[in-house]
Formats: structure tokens, sequence, C-alpha cells
């Protein structure tokens, strides 16, 4: 049936979401239930449902160019999964759409077109209706929360950030699935102060996803206690934590104590200054694949963190990349869009650690930042046969191991090992280990961060 794979699409990314709820609560008879409810799923499954690995299938026709078989009352003459996708998902997302438009005619149409394609799942229309509450939540307003004063969430206590501190750092682990819960239990037992997603909750950050494939088994392995509280504990806002609206990713940081979508951590001599990068990539259509950048209140909230940091090395935390040596930015190694809004601060910025690429590098300085890293592999699964063997811009600096080759987790059964930072603070002194879900106790790589 293949394995769990996601879209840089809200549409594509939204109908998987659908299905993969549908799915969900017909295999485990769960309910949906409010962000914090009681009951949930123990979590997605690491090898979809026939219905959910259609979905995948669709999504990959439409994104690769092929035709998608169109929907009419005959049964298509192929068999084959892609096939069945291509007129199952097809339709069904007619009668979304129908629903979404209040055609009453063109819905019971294709409620038809589905019932009479016997290899069609009855659940695809139930799967229609939950898309079209979805995709009508995604066009409403994200409720991103702007700033009243400058020194607006910044936190500052000894007890969310103590002066010899252990942070981790995670990023792209939204996936729920048991490679996700396994990369949380290491981070467990290293006894963090504070633990940070860089985010992405799959496929579209609704809330049945939210609920049971971030918050139910964040708080558990983490034994975050009733209030959540044990730990502090935040979730950047990912571009897939959009795609249904925001509204469910801002009930869950509520529940965390986060203030907003970015925030200042801070203790006498570092902070973590967080960024939004994924309220403008909720649509990719709206501006360029992956060209995100920041609200122009949030550029002036960050420029106030930098410049008054009080002799505090700065740590910058995004779920977006500034630059890539191995993926491209809207066909650029550098995000053109973000750069600017950062450029005349990079100088005094100690370390910035980003996701969105499913993938781990550690960066040599580049355009005037001293170090940076993408941890994007915190759970998603990828093929070694997905990333790219040598950098696209060889210009972009990229951290080398002992044996001369580009510093890489290595892979387990066809597939790269997912990771995780330690990040290590002591008074002034700061380090940076990585890690592979293959080996807890042995660092990939360690870097002093002063």
């Amino acid at each position: 049936m293949g394995r769990f794979k996601q879209f840089h699409d809200p549409e594509l990314s939204i109908w998987q979401s659908a299905v993969d709820e549908v799915a969900a609560q017909r295999a485990a008879g769960a309910q949906v239930e409010d962000v914090g409810g009681a009951r949930t799923v123990s979590g997605r499954p690491d090898v979809p449902d026939p219905m959910s690995a259609e979905a995948i299938a669709y999504g990959n026709q439409v994104t690769s160019g092929q035709p998608v078989q169109e929907a009419t009352a005959v049964q298509p003459a192929t068999e084959g999964i892609a096939q069945t996708a291509g007129f199952c998902s097809l339709t069904a997302l007619k009668l979304a759409k129908a629903k979404i438009t209040g055609n009453n005619a063109d819905e019971q149409r294709y409620k038809d077109e589905l019932a009479k394609f016997g290899d069609c799942d009855p659940s695809y229309a139930e799967a229609a209706a939950k898309y079209a509450e979805y995709f009508v939540a995604q066009q409403k307003e994200i409720p991103y929360i702007v700033y009243k004063n400058l020194g607006d969430f910044v936190i500052e206590d000894p007890k969310k950030l103590p002066a010899r501190a252990t942070v981790a750092v995670v990023g792209d682990w939204g996936t729920g699935q048991d490679a996700a819960k396994e990369v949380l239990k290491q981070i467990a037992n290293k006894n963090p102060d504070v633990v940070i997603h860089l985010g992405d909750i799959y496929y579209a950050g609704t809330q049945f996803e939210i609920a049971n494939y971030f918050l139910n088994i964040w708080r558990q392995i983490l034994n975050l206690g009733p209030n959540l509280d044990r730990i502090p504990t935040f979730s950047l806002a990912g571009n897939h934590d959009m795609y249904s609206g925001g509204v469910p990713y801002y009930e869950m940081i509520k529940q965390l104590g986060q203030p907003a979508s970015y925030f200042c951590l801070r203790n006498t001599n570092w902070q973590f200054v967080a960024l939004d990068t994924g309220y403008h990539d909720h649509n990719p259509t709206g501006g360029g694949e992956g060209a995100t950048y920041l609200q122009d209140t949030e550029a002036t909230w960050l420029t106030d963190k930098v410049k008054n940091a009080g002799g505090r090395r700065t740590i910058l935390l995004s779920h977006h990349q500034l630059f890539t040596a191995f993926d491209s930015i809207d066909n650029n190694e550098v995000n053109l869009r973000l750069y600017p809004q950062v450029a005349p601060l990079l100088p005094q910025v100690s370390y910035w650690i980003w996701g969105h690429e499913h993938d781990f590098v550690v960066y040599e300085s580049y355009r005037g930042l001293a170090r940076s890293c993408c941890l994007g592999h915190g759970a998603f699964p990828v093929g070694i046969d997905e990333l790219a063997k040598e950098p696209k811009y060889s210009d972009v600096p990229v951290v080398k191991g002992d044996d001369g080759n580009f510093l890489r987790v290595s892979a387990t059964g066809g597939l790269y090992n997912h990771g995780y930072a330690i990040i290590q603070l002591d008074g002034s002194s700061g380090q940076v280990s990585y890690y592979q879900d293959s080996d807890e106790d042995t660092p990939v790589y360690t870097q002093s961060l002063t």
C-alpha cells in the first residue's frame, strides 16, 4: 500500500486529512474530539490503510501531471490502486465541492457515481463531507496574534529556562506514527528542561490530527501532567499546521501556555527567538513554493529582540529554511523574501535552526549567519533515493564528516533515520549535539555555540 506521504498543496493535504480521519475513526472506533479531550485514537499507522493509500496515489497523479480518470458511471477498464484513486478521489472531491457550493443536483449525481463503482469505499462520501468542512475553514482568516507592545511574548522565567538547561528541538514531528513516538521517547530519556517542535502536524493541522497525532502523544510521552506544564513545551507554526485554517493550532498552543505563534524564551545569557514562517505559506499558490516571509509587525518585533538582547546570545528558530544547499526555495538557494527582513540581524545571531525540508544538514557560516542547521528529519519517512546526494547549490557551505562526505544520518531498511537536537546551556557557554534514533547515546555531530 505504500507509505505515508505529504504534498505541499493545501487542497491535497486537506483531502488527505479528511480521508485519514474517516479511516481512523472506522478502524479504531474513535470519536472526533476537541483538543485536550479524553478519548483519542492510538496514533496513525505506519502503513496507510487502503483508503488513505488511494488518497496518496491520487495526490501523486495530480502533482506528477498525469491525467486523472474522469468520474463516470462506468467502472474504469483497468484495475489497480492508482486507477481506483483517480476515479474515487476525483469523484469524492467533486461531491465535496458540490456540497460547498450548495449544488444539490451535482451532489446527488456524484453520490450515485461513488455508489455505482463498487471498488469505491462507501466512506468516501463521509470524507467528502469532512473535506467540505475543512475547506471552508481554510478559507477563513488565520487567527494570527499581533503584539500590543514590543515587550509582549517574552518568557523570562528561570523555571522555564534555567541558567543550566537542556533544550530539545525536533522538526516536522507530527506524523503520529511509531517513528515519531520513538524519537520523543529518546528525547524524554534525556530529561530536557524545554522541548520545542519546529512545526508541521500532518496532513493539514486539523483538530483531529492535532489531538491524536500530536497533543495526546506529546502529553503522554513527555509526562506533561494534567495542565501540560510539568516542563515547558512549544510548537512553531508550520505550513501544514495552517492548511486547515490555523484555529486548531492556536487552540493547541493556548493549552501549552505559548503566548503566540512567535515568542522569545530567555535567561540571563541566552534567548531563543521563535518565528512564524507558516502564516504566509498556508497557500503556496499565493506566492511561490516555500518563499515565505514574516509579517511586518513580527519583523519589527524580531528586530527589537535581537538588537535589545541585553548581552544575551540569540538562537533563532523557525519552520522554514532561510537558505538551502540540497533543495530549492522558489528556484533559489536563499529565500529572497525572508532574507531582507533578517539580513541586518544575522551577525548578531549565534545559531539558527529550522525544519521544513525532511533532511538533516548542518551549515557552515553563510550570508552573515555563523551557524545553522536543517532539522526536518524528526519523524517523516524519507527513502534513501529521495534526497539529493550532492548539493544543488554548491556555494552554500555544508559541514562534512570525518570521512570527508557531507554530514548525513544513516539509513535503516531503505529509509533515512530520524533525529533531533539537544542544546546544552551552561551559563554563557553552549553546545548542540545532533542524534539519530538508531543510537540515542552517541551524537552524529556536536558543535559549540560560543
